[in-house]
């Protein structure tokens, strides 16, 4: 009987767990949550500490650091509220008062305890231990006390690999605008109405930092195509160059500007994009981003190439003359000249390098064989669901995200009058917290307003008139 080997996992797909320089991390201390580059020699503040991230690297992802001096060590055990909490407790709080001379210790004396080298724990210890009110305080009100000095004196960092909740939540407590207020659990959602799995191809209209693109890229894990149609000639995702998605991850995202999706609804154009692509040779009249007719873009481009065998001859004849006069000059020598050399070449082996992306997606798209569409962005949805359903194969989702309710119902009655989806359905996301303690469970006073809209559907094949 023959043994079954046990699937692998791509090793050049996996993430590294180590901690390694020039990667992005993310240092979370209690509710902080910020992202920076590992670099080495480098300073950073976060929480009025200023630090190195120099003894992070080599270590895990998920490591506990403390600072000294500046400088990140290593911890087995982190400091826990229980561990300083004394058996004396109070049964209400009602007749404890918030004053200055509660506290004992001036602030001269912590910052000199500081200085001699005092731990945050023997900080604290000796604050509870000049209170006057801290033993006639609550269990709870305790652990809060606790709590609220270590995040001011414990200088404790956990440092975390990048994903898209922990950016969701990051970007969602500083600038929620720059990701339309997208929650962890809406972009939960839009993940599970969209059917995002390995091995499928997702389009995307996002417009939101690059957090749905990061989203689908992290849950294909390198098994699928992600075509992101973004305004503009070039992607604006900070959130993706965050994530420090591996190489195979990347290669499978195309980007597709605006202003070439005109382009796919023209036969002749596909066919000869198809026709162009012969020995590594692509169509060089494509569809300006700035609204130019490619005859207009080609007669330019004529009368430029005329300028500059002009202006070619004409310099050729002046360094003529100036060698006659001069001698014998070696040009190449000069370094800002090949600097020069090498940053156009750089430059025409990237647009050689885009526009084969771009031939590529373009070719893929017009077969039609999209298993999802996915748009969430800043403009009205109306126009881009129009414009892209017709390359979603048949019995497929498509998912709109507006953090506006007129736009989501605009895009739901238009696409009512088309005929082309069933099973439409427009819903609110909503979520509260709950702090869960012993008789103490009820839900958080702060809370977000509203997470968004979202319009979902299932395309169908529309018969031909």
């Amino acid at each position: 009987m023959a043994t079954v080997e046990p699937m692998r996992a791509d090793e050049s797909k996996t993430p590294s767990v180590n901690i390694k320089e020039g990667d992005q991390a993310i240092l979370k201390k209690g509710k902080t949550v910020r992202v920076f580059q590992i670099r080495k020699k480098r300073d950073i503040w976060l929480d009025k500490i200023k630090f190195s991230l120099d003894g992070a690297i080599g270590h895990f992802y998920g490591t506990t650091f403390e600072v000294k001096n500046g400088q990140m060590h290593k911890i087995q055990k982190t400091f826990k509220e229980a561990e300083v909490l004394g058996a004396e407790k109070g049964t209400d709080n009602r007749n404890l008062h918030d004053l200055d001379s509660n506290q004992k210790l001036s602030r001269d004396d912590i910052e000199k305890m500081r200085k001699e080298g005092a731990k945050g724990e023997e900080i604290i210890e000796q604050l509870i231990e000049n209170s006057t009110t801290f033993k006639g305080k609550t269990e709870y009100a305790q652990e809060k006390w606790v709590k609220k000095k270590k995040q001011k004196h414990v200088a404790e960092f956990t440092v975390l690999k990048p994903n898209t909740r922990l950016m969701c939540q990051m970007y969602h407590e500083k600038s929620p605008a720059k990701i339309l207020n997208i929650r962890m659990d809406t972009l939960a959602q839009i993940l599970t109405y969209g059917n995002v799995h390995a091995f499928t191809n997702v389009a995307v209209v996002d417009t939101c930092s690059g957090l749905v693109v990061g989203a689908v890229l992290e849950r294909l894990g390198g098994y699928g195509k992600v075509f992101h149609f973004h305004p503009g000639e070039r992607p604006v995702r900070p959130i993706v160059d965050n994530l420090n998605f591996p190489q195979e991850y990347m290669d499978s995202l195309y980007n597709f500007p605006f202003c070439e999706i005109n382009s796919l609804k023209d036969d002749t154009a596909a066919e000869e994009d198809k026709s162009g692509v012969v020995n590594d040779k692509f169509p060089t009249e494509l569809v300006s981003c700035d609204g130019e007719n490619s005859s207009d873009t080609s007669a330019k481009k004529s009368a430029d190439s005329d300028i500059r065998t002009k202006d070619c001859e004409e310099n050729s004849d002046n360094q003529g003359s100036g060698d006659l006069e001069s001698g014998d000059l070696d040009l190449s020598s000069d370094p800002g000249t090949k600097k020069r050399k090498q940053e156009l070449s750089t430059r025409e082996a990237n647009k050689i390098l885009y526009n084969k992306r771009l031939s590529e997606a373009k070719d893929f798209l017009s077969k039609r064989n999209i298993d999802c569409l996915i748009i969430a962005s800043k403009f009205n949805p109306t126009p881009l669901v129009t414009s892209l359903i017709e390359y979603v194969a048949p019995s497929r989702p498509i998912v709109v995200y507006s953090q506006y309710q007129e736009a989501v119902m605009d895009a739901y009655a238009y696409l009512r009058e088309t005929g082309c989806l069933v099973n439409y359905r427009v819903s609110e996301t909503w979520l509260r917290e709950y702090q869960i303690l012993p008789m103490r469970t009820h839900p958080e006073i702060q809370m977000s307003a509203g997470g968004g809209y979202l319009l979902t559907a299932t395309t169908i094949v529309k018969e031909q008139k």
